[in-house]
């Protein structure tokens, strides 16, 4: 899709200079790469309303290519836009000068030298009419994208011809499309906001910008840090809340009828065995099982801190000490055992020689009285 459109530019101030004619010569900014708007009506877009606002990417390559920058070269300049593009018929009655020789790259603007020849349109740049656009044909083809700085565009600007560069009140591609102008004195201040470098009219006014913004950017500093700290504060809060939540159903689980008996039994056992390794005096007021353990071992093993091991340590010393008392019980059991089965037998071989007839006791009673029968005249 091949359009004529009229376009606009950028300055920077500099000087001008006046011929011996009168004439105006004065360098300017004339066009410029990157997004500018036009209206849907400007790129003939029959399905969209007239009015709809179209972003066009001006690529680099298009804007500073050889053919593209030749094409400014003796380019009619005007005072506003003609109705049509400047040709044969109409160049009388709209041209005021024109460009002088082929444009040249001024970062991202195109660079152009003007020849103002009209009186009129010279009284006009003196009294500030200042702003440039350019009339030319170009190819705008649908393309959308993004820029690297974050902006959407539909069409892509390609094949950019010059016709005509116009004095204008207001250019598309902002304030800046302007002449060169003497007046300000040095180049214009830059500054840069979130990566993308702009000029301000003066110092004093990039200051003030420059100022607000850094202020702006800690304001936002200050909002992220408070929302992240909140976050966090938040996030804790809910962990706190769910733990509670947990060690809940936990207890709850433990006053159930079944965790209060299976409980007491624990009580019980690990009283019962505590009794066993520290005695059967062993008292501990603690319903605490582990409370119950350590207080064993300190009664019995007072030369270590048990308060200092690990429930784990504890536990296995606890059991050792059980299993031990355990062996020495049953050891006694059965040291006594073998001494009653000794005495038993023992007062069995006695009852067994007082039933028996020849038995030694009987023997010796027999003796004795034998003896005194015969002591006393008896016959035998």
């Amino acid at each position: 899709m091949r359009i004529l459109l009229l376009d606009r530019a950028t300055f920077k101030p500099t000087s001008r200079e006046y011929t011996d004619e009168g004439y105006l010569r004065v360098p300017g900014r004339v066009a410029r790469t990157g997004i500018q708007q036009y209206l849907a009506r400007d790129l003939g877009l029959s399905d969209r309303a007239p009015t709809d606002v179209i972003n066009v990417y001006r690529p680099p390559e298009e804007v500073f290519s050889a053919d593209s920058l030749a094409s400014y070269a003796d380019a009619d300049a005007c005072n506003d836009h003609p109705d049509t593009m400047v040709n044969a018929d109409n160049f009388k009655r709209v041209a005021i000068g024109h460009v002088s020789g082929p444009a040249t790259q001024d970062g991202d603007y195109v660079l152009a030298s003007l020849v103002i020849k009209d009186a009129q349109a010279i009284k006009d740049v003196e009294s500030g009419k200042v702003e440039l656009s350019a009339g030319y044909e170009a190819e705008y083809i649908h393309e959308p994208g993004v820029t690297k700085d974050g902006q959407k565009y539909e069409f892509v600007q390609r094949d950019i011809r010059i016709n005509h560069v116009a004095l204008v009140d207001k250019a598309r591609a902002g304030n800046r499309a302007k002449l060169f102008d003497n007046k300000p004195e040095g180049v214009m201040p830059l500054i840069t906001l979130d990566g993308r470098t702009v000029e301000v009219a003066d110092s004093s006014t990039a200051t003030l910008i420059t100022d607000i913004f850094d202020r702006k950017n800690k304001e936002i500093s200050t909002l992220t840090a408070d929302m992240e700290e909140m976050e966090k504060k938040h996030d804790k809060a809910q962990a706190e809340k769910d733990m509670a939540e947990e060690e809940l159903e936990k207890e709850k689980k433990k006053s159930g009828d079944s965790a209060i008996s299976d409980r007491l039994a624990e009580i019980v056992s690990v009283t019962a065995d505590a009794k066993l390794i520290a005695g059967k005096d062993f008292i501990c007021d603690s319903v605490d099982t582990m409370v119950i353990r350590r207080k064993a071992m300190t009664d019995t093993r007072n030369s270590r801190d048990w308060s200092k091991e690990s429930d784990v340590y504890v536990t296995a010393a606890f059991d050792m000490a059980k299993e031990a008392k355990e062996k020495e019980a049953e050891d006694e059991d059965k040291e006594k055992k073998k001494a009653k089965d000794s005495l038993d037998g023992l007062a069995k071989d006695m009852t067994k020689d007082t039933m028996t007839e020849k038995s030694p006791r009987n023997k010796f009673t027999d003796g004795i009285v034998g003896g005194w029968r015969k002591t006393v005249g008896e016959d035998e």
